[in-house]
């Protein structure tokens, strides 16, 4: 099967990169333009706002949405402002006790390191509006602040700098092939790294050869002298680097050779990632593609807009004819099977084992597609046996053992229920791309405004049309509107003058985002036509109710059938009929006697 990465960076409000394996989607993950945007990684010079000695930490003001948290653990000793009696008592790390220093010896006695400070408190050593080179550990999420720290890393395709943390030289565990260990250990030596930095080899520096491990250290060791240079010439709170976008992440993360190429629609996007593989793969540049298709855009090019919107769906159906929920809440996400119209096997028992090893494969799929992190409880259809509960587990476990977040699974409880963690690695695609909304009254989840936009400027620009159109009307949510006629006039009016028709955005609050309807206005005979081109509300007849409709249809065909079979019997007349039961009760007396 041929691997692709299909990135869609056509508008800025949204980067969606998807991988592929011939026509399965295997991972998905997008970037919006909105206040979600992800944080970690970043480097930021920021001010301590306030110390708390109860939670032995920080808070800190680096610019972002809310003040992110310090643990003192996680401070390093070069912003410790030590008190000035115990600066006076300083001892020097390795010291000679030249009293006790005997003629016979031939070296003087030396003792083991004191430390050049006791165990502070955090209020003793870090004070307010103190100011720190910080990064990023863990993104905001819901009412907490994002996680910090002032070790700072920088990652590169296949090491990771620590520039104030003296770790010296360290290899992936993963990497346990001693002749490789040893190889890599050798190469980094030859970088120069100085002795108050540490350097960890990456899983990805297998095979490695010396001179791409030299160019990606000198490559983040050259992020590191312009974060210092920054640093200098800034003001506090302010960014100093920003970690790689969406795509360059990817690159350096996730990128194999197995990949046949990276498909990118927009060209700046393109132009980047080009560079950016150039710095660490020059040999895999050749790879990277511009799509330059003007017919339809590229993720339906390659048939992967519906499966992407199936992903938002909280009901994933399965190929049987069963089907899972997906629920997520700030505590945990809930799944449930159900068999639904999988009846093919022959017994009960059959027919839940074969929907819940089917049901498993798909779960893993879902939870690395969507990126549902943390505990998710599943509910398994009843099984009876023993044997069959332990199949599913070690379904599952196999499903899971691809995933590059660490996953613990539980065993399968009386109740049917099997308890599984999943590392959290980034936001989930639902905390990047939806919100809270109102709609009709009724408080929901909707997908983003920025995400929303981005759909619908996804499906402009490539409409065309045959015929002379006087109106093109959009019909869409309140906040979709207002975001457009503030951020993406000069595309309407573009849009305008290419298709030479006059375009109306239309206020409509019973329209859910990303939903939207697109209509022509055109001129027949001094009349106004109105002709729907694209309508993608969900309607009563869609999944949801296809099984309702379904039943009721069937019940319909019942009641004609039984009108026509009614129909096409012909009464016969009443003297006829008391007749025949006369005659029938003649032949039975006959035979009594």
């Amino acid at each position: 099967m041929d691997k692709r990465i299909i990135v869609d960076s056509s508008f800025n409000e949204e980067t969606r990169v998807a991988f592929i394996n011939g026509s399965e989607i295997e991972h998905f993950e997008v970037d919006t333009s909105s206040n979600k945007k992800q944080l970690k990684g970043n480097v930021y010079l920021a001010k301590v706002s306030r110390v708390e000695p109860s939670l032995q930490a920080a808070f800190i003001n680096y610019g972002g949405n809310k003040q992110g948290f310090l643990p003192f653990s996680e401070i390093s000793n070069d912003y410790f402002k030590i008190p000035k009696g115990d600066k006076k008592n300083k001892r020097t790390d390795d010291f000679v006790v030249k009293d006790f220093y005997k003629d016979n010896e031939e070296k003087p006695r030396k003792f083991s390191k004191i430390p050049d400070f006791k165990k502070y408190k955090i209020q003793e050593v870090i004070k307010k509006n103190q100011i720190m080179l910080i990064q990023v550990v863990k993104d905001e999420r819901g009412n907490k602040g994002a996680a910090l720290t002032t070790f700072i890393s920088i990652a590169g395709k296949f090491c990771v700098l620590m520039p104030n943390k003296p770790l010296g030289i360290k290899i992936s565990k993963k990497l346990s092939d001693f002749k490789e260990r040893k190889k890599l250990t050798d190469i980094a030596n030859k970088c120069k790294l100085s002795k108050e930095m540490g350097l960890i080899i990456r899983t990805a520096s297998r095979d490695c050869n010396e001179n791409n491990l030299k160019k990606d250290f000198d490559y983040v060791l050259g992020i590191w002298k312009s974060i210092k240079e920054k640093t200098i010439n800034s003001l506090a709170p302010t960014m100093i680097n920003e970690d790689s976008n969406i795509v360059n992440k990817f690159i350096r993360d996730s990128f194999i050779e197995e990949y046949k190429e990276i498909v990118i629609e927009g060209q700046e996007t393109y132009e980047n990632a080009k560079k950016y593989m150039k710095t660490l793969l020059p040999d895999q540049e050749k790879k990277i593609k511009e799509y330059k298709n003007t017919k339809m855009p590229i993720m339906e090019y390659f048939e992967l807009e519906n499966k992407i919107d199936s992903i938002y769906n909280t009901k994933v159906r399965l190929k049987s004819g069963g089907y899972i929920i997906i629920n997520s809440t700030e505590a945990l996400t809930a799944i449930d099977i159900n068999s639904g119209q999988s009846t093919k096997e022959r017994n009960v028992e059959e027919t839940a084992l074969k929907t819940n090893i089917e049901a498993a494969d798909e779960i893993c799929r879902q939870i690395r597609i969507r990126n549902i992190a943390g505990l998710i409880v599943i509910d398994f259809i009843d099984m009876e046996y023993i044997r069959n509960k332990i199949i599913i587990e070690r379904r599952l476990k196999e499903s899971l053992r691809y995933d590059r977040a660490k996953c613990q699974i539980s065993r399968i409880s009386k109740f049917g229920l099997l308890e599984l963690s999943r590392q959290r690695i980034g936001p989930s695609l639902e905390e990047t791309t939806m919100e809270d909304g109102i709609i009709s009254g009724i408080r929901c989840t909707i997908r983003s405004t920025t995400s929303s936009v981005a759909k619908i400027l996804r499906r402009l620009k490539y409409i065309k049309f045959e015929k002379k159109i006087n109106e093109l009307s959009i019909n869409l949510y309140e906040t979709l509107y207002e975001y457009m006629m503030e951020n993406n006039k000069n595309f309407i009016k573009d849009l305008e003058k290419s298709i030479k028709t006059k375009i109306n955005l239309i206020k409509d609050n019973n329209i859910a985002p990303p939903y939207f309807v697109l209509k022509t206005i055109e001129s027949i005979k001094n009349r106004k036509k109105t002709n729907v081109i694209y309508d993608d509300v969900p309607k009563l007849a869609d999944e949801d109710s296809k099984e309702a409709n379904g039943n009721e249809k069937i019940k319909k065909n019942i009641k004609t059938k039984k009108i026509i079979d009614k129909k096409l019997v012909k009464k016969k007349p009443a003297k006829k009929i008391i007749n025949n039961e006369n005659e029938e009760i003649n032949k039975v007396e006959t035979l009594i006697k």
